[in-house]
């Protein structure tokens, strides 16, 4: 039974894929999510029902258009299939539980910054809030009113934290060290984790982002790095072994 709804989840977690890949490209050039219908990029053909199954379409036109012939992207289909695999796997190792369904709101948070954040530089607003109301509830629910708003004090904090961080960046490098988006998802950040997660979310960020850092700064191919992939999937690994921080933050 637990395989059963393990694809169901599958299903589900690669269907909401498909759909944030529209959410995240469109709404940054501000166009609407519904019109026109998804379609080639190259020969604008409007996708039949069988060319949106996700990751199943890609393999049955074999990376092809059925119009043009021109090749898709893999990332959608990698995409779906990661997202996908994440919404089994989190039910299989949480069930359903509060970790569950923080589980699939980061992991949907971590798509659309992805998206956004690395083809435009911009993390949008509005899934920041919608994740912002889900892990209130979530909060509320599980574990009463109290401990929400407790939850939204360390978002604040993290939120004026980085809002510091980017003031003072922006005196030392005389521009923009943090972009707004930036400093809106730290409040996620703290009203998922809160506090001291909250920080080792940050720090563990910037190490995961050097690498990129370095290498764009080497190549010359761009002087701004999106930092929102980062913070998103620094918080994705904290919540993820939130234990093993929690037992490294007792020795310390």
């Amino acid at each position: 039974m637990n395989i059963f709804y393990a694809i169901i989840f599958f299903i589900l977690g690669s269907s909401l894929a498909s759909f944030y890949g529209v959410v995240a490209t469109r709404l940054p050039l501000h166009e609407s999510i519904v019109k026109p219908r998804s379609h080639c990029m190259k020969c604008h053909h409007a996708l039949s029902w069988y060319e949106l199954i996700p990751v199943f379409s890609f393999l049955f036109l074999r990376g092809k258009c059925s119009k043009c012939h021109s090749k898709l992207s893999i990332a959608e289909p990698l995409l779906e299939l990661f997202t996908g695999l994440c919404f089994a796997f989190f039910y299989l190792k949480y069930g359903i539980s509060y970790s569950f369904f923080m589980s699939l709101i980061l992991i949907s948070l971590l798509d659309l910054i992805f998206i956004s954040d690395f083809n435009y530089m911009i993390i949008l607003d509005s899934p920041l809030v919608i994740s912002a109301i889900l892990i209130f509830l979530l909060r509320w629910v599980y574990f009463g009113i109290e401990e929400a708003f407790l939850y939204v004090g360390y978002g604040i904090l993290m939120f004026l934290f980085m809002l510091i961080i980017g003031f003072i960046g922006s005196i030392l490098f005389k521009r923009e060290a943090l972009g707004g988006g930036d400093i809106k998802l730290s409040f996620i950040v703290g009203m998922a984790v809160g506090v001291p997660y909250g920080f080792i979310t940050l720090i563990l960020s910037t190490f995961l982002a050097l690498p990129y850092a370095t290498f764009s700064l080497l190549s010359n191919t761009s002087k701004e790095v999106p930092f929102g992939p980062f913070i998103i999937s620094s918080l994705c690994i904290v919540f993820l072994f939130y234990d093993k921080f929690s037992y490294i933050l007792q020795l310390i």
